[in-house]
């Protein structure tokens, strides 16, 4: 995967970290999949387990989580909670909660969330990803994530709270890099922030669509 793929957003983004570490995070991002940057003195895992919690319990309460939710299940996305919607759809039965076999998921990859120990949209869209995979019925050991700023202390959190397995950038490379492969299982993939080149490695491994000539967006 060329360089430019993980470009690493500034302050733009909200990301909150300081020039040198923009540049630092840019330089190592090619090569490591956390550590570029030091977690802070404050920092740990539960600390930051508490801020990702707070989090979980707002996007759970949200009316947009819920209406998320609602209309997935409408739109015959499979579900393990007993209150997920029916399905109206022309492929719906009368069985409670029946779906559309593929729109079972078995594995969810989450990419782009930037650092939940430093951000706190991060944290939210973790957060949004996380009652996702609930809802989906995504096991938290088929839960993959990665992103280049992750930290030490987010690494130790999200497997420690047992959220997902971080990947290491050669990993994730199989997933969403240039010669990206298609996935062996059902993936529902969760990319909030990231390049457009990864977009279109992800779109022409599984769905055969490549984008990167589309100049219209």
């Amino acid at each position: 995967m060329g360089d430019d793929a993980w470009t690493v957003v500034g302050k733009g983004s909200r990301r909150k970290m300081s020039a040198t570490a923009f540049r630092a995070l840019q330089a190592g991002s090619t090569t490591r999949s956390f550590g570029v940057v030091e977690d802070s003195s404050d920092a740990s895992v539960k600390k930051t387990w508490s801020q990702i919690d707070r989090a979980v319990r707002e996007i759970r309460e949200a009316q947009f989580t819920k209406t998320l939710l609602k209309q997935l299940g409408e739109a015959g996305f499979c579900s393990r909670r007993a209150d997920a919607p029916t399905p109206t759809s022309a492929t719906s039965t009368s069985t409670p909660n029946a779906c559309d076999a593929e729109l079972r998921f078995q594995q969810m990859v989450i990419l782009g969330l930037g650092s939940p120990s430093n951000s706190l949209v991060s944290r939210f869209q973790l957060a949004l990803a996380m009652v996702l995979s609930e809802w989906l019925g995504v096991r938290h050991e088929s839960v993959l994530l990665y992103d280049p700023v992750f930290t030490r202390i987010d690494v130790a959190t999200l497997s420690e709270k047992k959220i997902g397995k971080t990947l290491d950038r050669t990993k994730a490379d199989v997933l969403c890099g240039e010669s990206a492969a298609r996935t062996k299982v059902n993936t529902f993939w969760f990319m909030p922030h990231c390049e457009a080149a990864l977009y279109n490695n992800v779109l022409r491994a599984n769905a055969g669509v490549d984008t990167s000539g589309d100049t219209s967006g």
